[in-house]
């Protein structure tokens, strides 16, 4: 499956944003995001890891898969996204 997200964006809005829009595009799972994540902030030359749950969206139930993220704020200020499921 081809993935139409970048790996570079300006803010973690942005980035989070785009994780969001393609999960929603494959139309399979609901992320089930911590109130924290819109709100914490990355220092520059940091890295942070989010393990999110999963939820089945025609059961409702939790997947057995989990959302993988990795965002890495660069020097410059903009942020590297990595992610994906397992």
């Amino acid at each position: 499956m081809k993935s139409y997200v970048s790996t570079y964006y300006d803010t973690q809005n942005q980035a989070l944003e785009a994780v969001y829009a393609e999960i929603a595009r494959e139309n399979r799972y609901e992320i089930v995001f911590p109130d924290n994540i819109w709100t914490e902030h990355v220092a520059y030359g940091h890295t942070v890891f989010y393990n999110l749950e999963l939820k089945v969206k025609r059961t409702g139930n939790p997947a057995k898969k989990f959302l993988h993220i990795t965002l890495y704020r660069m020097p410059s200020g903009s942020y590297e996204l990595n992610f994906y499921k397992a």
